[in-house]
């Protein structure tokens, strides 16, 4: 499935919309039988870092993460000051020498989920 036809941008929290992503969020705590398996700290950050990275072919090493984040063109709905903050993250988070296997684990690498 090519990249353009799995993006819906209405549907990836951004920093303006955060009440309604907390909203949703409560929502689906509060149904009967399911169990919350994960803890975002940052809806906005981890729904873009997501986004970012849906094009890169893992398993991938931290300078190719970072890289391949810093030379993605700036989609519409990431601000810039979010991007920098999540290459900072990545930078500062990822380890030197290790594989990552996909975007969850570079998620939780770079402390934006919590499992």
């Amino acid at each position: 499935m090519s990249s353009s036809k799995r993006e819906n941008i209405e549907q990836i929290p951004r920093e303006d919309n955060l009440g309604e992503v907390q909203k949703t969020v409560s929502e689906q705590g509060g149904v009967e039988g399911q169990r919350k398996e994960v803890n975002v700290g940052d809806y906005a950050k981890a729904a873009a870092l997501g986004q970012l990275l849906k094009d890169l072919n893992f398993p991938a090493a931290k300078s190719k993460i970072t890289a391949f984040v810093q030379q993605t063109q700036q989609p519409l709905n990431i601000s810039r000051k979010n991007r920098d903050e999540i290459i900072s993250l990545l930078q500062e988070n990822l380890q030197e020498g290790k594989r990552y296997q996909n975007v969850s684990e570079v998620t939780s690498a770079a402390g934006l989920i919590q499992q």
